[in-house]
This record gives C-alpha cells, structure tokens and sequence, in this order.
C-alpha cells in the first residue's frame, strides 16, 4: 500500500503553508526519508438527498415547478449528492376505499413518476430510493386488514411483479421503505424487508431497503410505538431491539439528528446529546460490523430547529459524522418549498425551482470531502477522544454520557493536548495497523470560535494532513508536537507518519 514518492513539490507545499497551517517558530523535524502512503481506491463517500428535485405540481394542489431537468440535476451532481430520496413522487393515486385497490393506485402512480426520475438519474450517475406511498405505509394498512405475514406476500407479489420496470433500472437503488417507525412496528417491517428480498430476487432485480430510526431525543412513546398500540420503552432499549432483530438483515443503521436549535437569548443552542447518540450507534456498528449512516441539518423548522447561517454549519456536522466514522449521510432537506427570504429553507425552493445561498455552501463542503474520501476510506473507525476547554472540575455536557464500546481516554500515538475550546478526536485504523485522526473544533458554529488545539503525536515525524479537501505534508516539532488553528466547524483528517 506504501511506495516512496518525491518529496519536492510536497515540502514546497510545506513551505508555503506552513505559517497559514500552524506550524512556525519551532525547530522542525527531518523528513526527507518519509514514506507517504497511497490509498486504493474506493467506492467514495456517499451523499443522500432527502427531497431533491421532484415532479411538477406534485400532490395536485401544490403548484410547484418541474425540477426533473437537465439543470437541475447536473446542479445536484456538481454539489457532490451521487443518492437521491424520493419523498414527493408517487403522491397523486386516486382514492379508493377497497384498500388492496388504494395500493394498486398509489404502486401504479409510483412506477410512472419514478422512470421519469430514473431516466433523468442516470444521466448524471444519481442512485434514486423510489417511493412507492402504499409501500412506504403499508404498516398503516393493518387497521384494513392487512396485517399478516401471508397478506404482506400478496401485495408485495403484486407490487413487484414482472411488469414492474423501475426495479430493473440501472439508476435503481431500493425503495424508500420507513421513516422513524416504533418498535411495535418492527415485526411487520421484517416481514417486509424479507418480501421485498424475495421478490426482487425472483425478478432479477437488485434493490435496498432503506430504514431511517429516530434519534435519541424523541420520547418513550415514540421509541415503542404507543400510538400503535404498543409500550414506551427507553431509547437504548429501541436501538439494541433494531440491532438484534433488523441490523442483521440490512447491513447498516441510519438515524436522524438535528443539531442546532434557536435559542431566543443567544441565537443558537446545540444539542447536548449530539455526541452521545453517535457514539451509541457507532459502538454497535463496530461491534456487529455494520455500516453508520448519519444525518445533516440544512435549516430550520416548526420544532424549533434554526437555519444554518454559515459553511461551518455544514462542516461541523459533517466532519463529527466523519470522526465517529460515518460514510455515508442523507442532507435533510435538499429541497423545500420556501426560500431563504422566507426562513425554514433547504438548498433549494422547490416551488419555484430557485436556490437559496445555502447550496453553494453544501456543494463546497461535500466536493472538500471528496477531494480526501480515498485517504478517509481506507482506515476504520476505532474509538473517540474528547478534550473540554472546561475546568476539570466541571462537567462538559456534550461530552457525557459516550458510549464505552467508543469512548477512549488515551491513544498510544497521542502524548497530550491542549486547546481552547472543546475539541473531539476520531480515532481510525487501516488494515495494517496504520492510526488515522479526524480532528474537529467542538463549538457551535454560529458563535464562530477559533480553536487553537496543540497534539504531540508519538512515533511521527510528520502528518500527511486533510484541509478543506486539500493535502498537505507538515514536519512536526522536534517535541512532536504540532499546532492547529482550527476555524469554526472545521475538521482535519490526519495521518502520522514515521
């Protein structure tokens, strides 16, 4: 995996940044016998839009523009997005009260809407998650009768037959199949996911299922599916559940978790159990092996969430996925249908097909991601290190409560840190034992606090180090340490070299 390269144009690189990254005024290691590695190549961070460009006038009275164009898409493509949700589509079926013909409604509505979407996704290498709405809320038809295994069979028979076109579309990638389900409803969704398996299977076809939980500041309630009929159980009691009954049949666990509330007085107030419930979800993919999926907030909402004012709103909630080893994320929502005068605004006014300044922002960020995805690829998450900018006596909120599968208190290439505000380590190995760091300025965003963080590494004479998608080669110290000046939100990933 390893080959020597030239140096030259790396140190000139080292030279002309050095100042700009941190690193002046001490006497600097020897590095002309670095050996720098390379990476293999990888499938490439993923990025998933919940909302993209959908349908003209999509629920019939809502009078939107077409988005399903040219435009729009290579727009989507250039913002570094290579997935797409269908949230919209599927929505106009006629009402029957027969409700196996309700479904047969909304399964035929769904097919026409998603070719159109699937011819436009091919084009620019978009994978599109198709929403079939009586697949979707199949589980809210057991109050008509459907609500046994065998009955499941027949509508998914029917829904996924031979005359069913978008399963064997190149741009297919599954079918968009719950959002935020209570555990009571986990039953049901096994039956379905093992079906729809079944049923692609026996088409030829090739397809996902795609299952998003709720994140841990729901409630009780939610967690087990009161309103369903079933009791309130805690939230570790609702993942371990997932873990044990559906993990196993999906290969991943995907939640979501909105970071940034309004706070009348100061304007913004992060959630404090961010951290957490990533480390609970981390803990357990490394565990079972499975894949993390992660969210991002791109504005606000009814429930109290704020807009995003800057780029570091973006990249402080991606380079945290990135640091408890998320690879692939879903941007809620992609699209809205207000725009950025109006507040509670995506990436783009779906109304009138109009982008609001927070796409370019988004596009930055995710094309700095790709620019590094190789390097960030190749190593897996192994733990998570956390330093407060509190006294010791204080107890730092955001960082209490971190799962023990992940949490580390020390790391043998790590001798000390010192910063000035509340900083978080990624921890990450290659499959030759090689340590990785994602580094990232633990302060909310819209406060737009620097963090100077100084690390000694042991055993390094230098970092092979990601800036803002850029790739940099820095001596250390003769001490071994090294000083970063971290921008609000920013997240560097690291790797020490001997």
């Amino acid at each position: 995996m390893k080959k020597k390269l030239a140096l030259a144009l790396s140190l000139m690189l080292v030279c002309s940044n050095m100042c700009t990254l941190g690193a002046c005024g001490n006497k600097k290691m020897d590095i002309s016998g670095i050996v720098k590695p390379t990476f293999e190549d990888t499938k490439g961070m993923i990025f998933t839009a919940y909302s993209g460009p959908t349908v003209e006038n999509w629920s019939g009275s809502s009078r939107n523009v077409n988005t399903i164009t040219e435009e729009h898409f290579q727009k989507f493509k250039e913002a570094g997005f290579n997935r797409l949700i269908a949230i919209h589509e599927g929505a106009r079926a006629a009402n029957n009260s027969d409700p196996y013909q309700q479904i047969r409604n909304f399964n035929k509505r769904g097919r026409e809407d998603a070719m159109v979407v699937l011819d436009m996704a091919q084009k620019y290498g978009i994978e599109y998650y198709v929403r079939d709405w009586a697949f979707y809320d199949l589980h809210n038809y057991w109050n008509a009768g459907i609500d046994t295994e065998e009955e499941y069979r027949i509508v998914l028979e029917e829904m996924f037959d031979e005359t069913n076109e978008y399963i064997h579309h190149p741009a297919y990638c599954g079918n968009f199949g719950r959002d935020e389900p209570g555990a009571i409803q986990f039953e049901r969704i096994i039956w379905q996911i093992n079906l729809y398996n079944e049923m692609l299977e026996k088409q030829g076809a090739k397809g996902e299922f795609l299952l998003n939980l709720l994140p841990a500041y729901g409630s009780d309630a939610a967690y087990g599916g009161v309103e369903d009929g079933g009791e309130a159980i805690s939230y570790i009691e609702y993942v371990d559940r997932y873990f044990a009954e559906i993990a196993p049949l999906l290969g991943y666990v995907s939640y979501d978790f909105y970071p940034f509330l309004s706070d009348i007085k100061t304007g913004s107030m992060l959630r404090n159990n961010y951290l957490s419930n990533l480390s609970i979800m981390a803990s357990r993919c490394k565990k079972g092996g499975y894949e993390l999926r992660t969210f991002v907030q791109t504005g606000g909402d009814f429930t109290g969430l704020r807009d995003l004012t800057s780029i570091a709103d973006f990249r402080f909630q991606v380079y945290t996925n990135m640091a408890f080893g998320s690879k692939q994320m879903t941007y809620y929502e992609y699209g809205t249908f207000k725009s950025q005068d109006e507040g509670e605004f995506g990436l783009i006014n779906l109304q009138d097909g109009t982008y609001n300044y927070t796409y370019d922002l988004a596009k930055r960020v995710n094309n700095e991601v790709h620019a590094f995805e190789d390097a960030y690829l190749n190593f897996n998450f192994d733990g998570i290190l956390t330093y407060s900018s509190k006294p010791a006596t204080t107890v730092n909120v955001h960082f209490r409560g971190l799962d023990s599968g992940v949490k580390m208190n020390k790391h043998e290439r790590i001798a000390n840190v010192t910063r000035s505000e509340d900083a978080i380590i990624g921890a990450f190995k290659d499959k030759n034992g090689n340590d990785a760091f994602m580094l990232v300025n633990y302060t909310d965003p819209y406060y737009n606090l620097s963090n100077r963080v100084t690390i000694q590494f042991n055993d390094a004479k230098a970092l092979l180090m990601y800036r803002f998608g850029e790739e940099y080669l820095v001596p250390l110290n003769a001490d071994g340490t090294y000083t970063f000046e971290l921008y609000p939100g920013e997240g560097r990933f690291i790797i020490p070299l001997k």
